[in-house]
């Protein structure tokens, strides 16, 4: 099972460190280099600006704790941007290390409650 790697070390604006996630399957890079891990960065709001937020909770659900789904393209969208390789690269993912990463980073689109 692939397991997404966290390098905690903090920022000096406090910013959580680089969330690796170990790839099934080497992707192709834009550059043409096979990427066998993405090193996703922490999200700005501009990245939410620009990919859209790729987290969507359903308060209405009528449960107690909301319901989370993800914005596929968003999230696909952000994923490019955060790691820094083209959509051709995050097209490629196998289906697991998409949701591996998509659950890793959707910590960063849930609101403080």
């Amino acid at each position: 099972m692939t397991e997404p790697a966290t390098d905690q070390q903090p920022k000096a604006n406090g910013a959580a460190g680089p969330i690796i996630v170990k790839l099934r399957k080497p992707v192709h890079g834009g550059d043409g280099v096979e990427v066998n891990e993405l090193k996703f960065r922490e999200p700005t709001a501009a990245d939410i600006e620009r990919c859209g937020n790729p987290v969507n909770l359903d308060f209405m659900s009528g449960s107690e704790t909301p319901k989370m789904s993800f914005d596929v393209k968003a999230m696909s969208a952000m994923m490019s941007t955060l790691a820094a390789v083209p959509p051709s690269s995050i097209k490629q993912l196998h289906t697991r290390d998409w949701n591996t990463a998509a659950w890793s980073l959707a910590t960063f689109f849930l609101p403080d409650m």
